[in-house]
């Protein structure tokens, strides 16, 4: 038997993938790549305080990503307090009792690597990328600002001022972009999804530094955290240096659930009509709120998002841009914020008139899925796109691997079996496809938010 090294074996993978992307290229009808398994190890384990470990070894460079994800975000923000979450974020660069303010940044900076921060609906994260034997930096780093992050009325006072003046910016620099959560109101009127993450001018003044301190103790907590590490370490390692850091931290009391969506509450104003005098463009935002998806349904919507809005390829795309050219610009698809799931369309039109005709178009098109089973080639076609995409956020970089190998897990509730998730899209029929768009494509609660210039 002929046991390759472990180099060799990379580059027979990334010969394999380029196979892949040149026969998706071709776009060959009935042609379907066959691709190969995850070529990275994973393992999972978990500390006695809850928090759970997520490790994918890879040597083929002297890097490692690591990704620590509270399940927290805008929807906990307490009634009156949006902006809580995101101001959370802020505060954990703020010192600690052994780090000073920005610190944080100034040590991964000076040890070669870079870091980041986001905070979703329902997640916040925290990522850093250095080389492999700066390892036990990072889990210092945020072990330290897990267990001792210290806050007061003068850290609050800076992040508020910060956050106001980001809004006062994002007004300016990007107007349509306050917009985007007006759809998530007009889909979400009862639920804690239906108001901005980043806070309003009253929410944000509003926070005091106990509302801080009273989120930090119940959600920044080990029970409630996931870590994920990617690049060149080894399981065993991994595990030694995370115990060391962690294990003595408390794990926390028992979070709180998150709320269920009353999908029985009446959706108001499905179509709307805003003048703004700070956009120079007309633009249209589509939205459309599907009752929570059966799981066996999830590969069929992301086959039909393919479809329907994802690439230069899809319907939406070739029609409103490249045939019809009525919109300048156009992106979408479907949002999934543990399991509640909608579909979202934003394009900026050529002119106010166009907008009318993009309506007419975009539900056409919908219906068109309810009447019609899609073709075996371009199925096929959304199919490779997928694929593609799927192993590129797995096969380019560490850090792009650790964020959607986090995704997987807390969707999922278990560690990924990759192979199986592109098995499941590789069974979505046409049928199937027909189906789905009779269930939830309803035309009745299709949503629309108009954004014209005075």
């Amino acid at each position: 038997m002929i046991v390759l090294k472990e180099r060799q074996k990379k580059y027979f993978f990334a010969a394999r993938l380029f196979l892949f992307i040149l026969l998706l290229g071709l776009g060959a009808e009935r042609l379907e790549a066959q691709l190969p398994s995850f070529p990275y190890p994973l393992s999972y384990f978990k500390l006695k305080n809850g928090l759970e470990v997520i490790v994918c070894e890879d040597s083929s460079l002297p890097l490692v990503s690591v990704v620590v994800t509270y399940s927290v975000g805008s929807v906990n923000d307490p009634e009156n307090k949006g902006g809580l979450a995101l101001m959370m974020q802020y505060l954990m660069f703020q010192g600690s009792q052994n780090v000073g303010p920005m610190q944080h940044l100034m040590y991964i900076q000076n040890a070669g690597g870079e870091l980041n921060a986001s905070t979703t609906f329902d997640k916040t994260f925290f990522y850093e990328t250095v080389p492999s034997n700066q390892l036990s930096l990072v889990l210092w780093l945020e072990s330290d600002r897990m267990n001792s992050l210290e806050v007061n009325e003068a850290k609050v006072a800076r992040i508020k001022e910060l956050m106001l003046a980001n809004e006062q910016e994002r007004n300016l620099q990007e107007p349509y972009a306050r917009y985007f959560f007006l759809m998530d109101q007009i889909l979400f009127p009862d639920f804690s999804y239906g108001h901005s993450p980043l806070g309003t001018k009253e929410s944000i003044n509003s926070i005091t530094v106990e509302d801080v301190l009273s989120f930090y103790r119940r959600y920044y907590v080990p029970s409630n955290a996931l870590i994920c590490i990617s690049g060149d370490i080894k399981a065993p390692k991994a595990r030694e240096l995370v115990s060391k850091y962690f294990e003595t931290i408390p794990g926390g009391a028992g979070v709180p659930s998150y709320p269920e969506v009353d999908f029985s509450s009446v959706i108001s104003s499905r179509d709307q009509i805003i003048i703004d005098p700070l956009v120079s463009t007309p633009a249209l935002q589509f939205g459309l709120r599907l009752d929570k998806p059966q799981p066996e349904e999830k590969p069929v919507l992301r086959l039909f998002e393919y479809l329907l809005i994802n690439g230069k390829s899809s319907r939406l795309y070739r029609l409103l841009v490249s045939r019809e050219r009525i919109a300048l610009y156009l992106n979408g698809g479907l949002e999934d914020r543990r399991g509640f799931i909608s579909l979202k369309i934003f394009l900026l039109a050529n002119n106010q008139i166009m907008i009318d005709r993009s309506k007419k178009l975009i539900s056409d098109e919908l219906n068109k899925f309810k009447l019609e089973m899609v073709s075996e080639r371009e199925l096929v076609k959304a199919k490779n796109k997928y694929r593609y995409d799927f192993w590129s956020q797995l096969t380019t970089t560490n850090l792009a691997r650790a964020l959607t190998l986090t995704e997987f897990y807390l969707d999922r509730g278990q560690l990924p079996d990759l192979d199986n998730e592109l098995a499941a899209v590789n069974k979505v029929t046409a049928y199937s496809i027909l189906a789905l768009a009779r269930k939830y494509l309803q035309e009745s609660k299709y949503c629309f938010v108009t954004i014209l210039p005075r």
